[in-house]
């Protein structure tokens, strides 16, 4: 027979709890520094020798999104990316689903 007992309070305050993770805390400090520009605003971030370009990028185009703008980022050489903020684009309704295509070749054989 299992030995059984009821939690405390603390202890279920604890197991709700249980923070936030990276990838959330990552996206707060994102949102955070877009949080300072408007659309048609310059910016520039200086990236650390650990962080790679492509991630810092998506990561700031991803804020953006949340945001309801978007990134165009400049040609910069180094570790300096260079961005403007501007406006979401609208999203066009999807193209209607292509008529079915007709049989093409040879029909089956009827059995005799």
């Amino acid at each position: 027979m299992p030995t059984m007992r009821k939690l405390s309070s603390e202890e279920v305050r604890a197991l709700g709890n249980r923070g936030k993770g990276q990838r959330k805390l990552v996206e707060e400090q994102y949102d955070a520094f877009l949080g300072e520009y408007d659309v048609g605003d310059y910016g520039e971030a200086d990236l650390a020798s650990d962080e790679k370009r492509l991630t810092v990028r998506n990561r700031l185009k991803a804020a953006a999104k949340r945001r309801g703008l978007s990134v165009d980022f400049k040609r910069t050489q180094g570790s300096t990316l260079r961005f403007r903020i501007g406006t979401a684009p609208v999203a066009a309704e999807p193209p209607a689903p292509a008529p079915k295509a007709k049989g093409r070749g040879r029909g089956r054989k009827k059995a005799s």
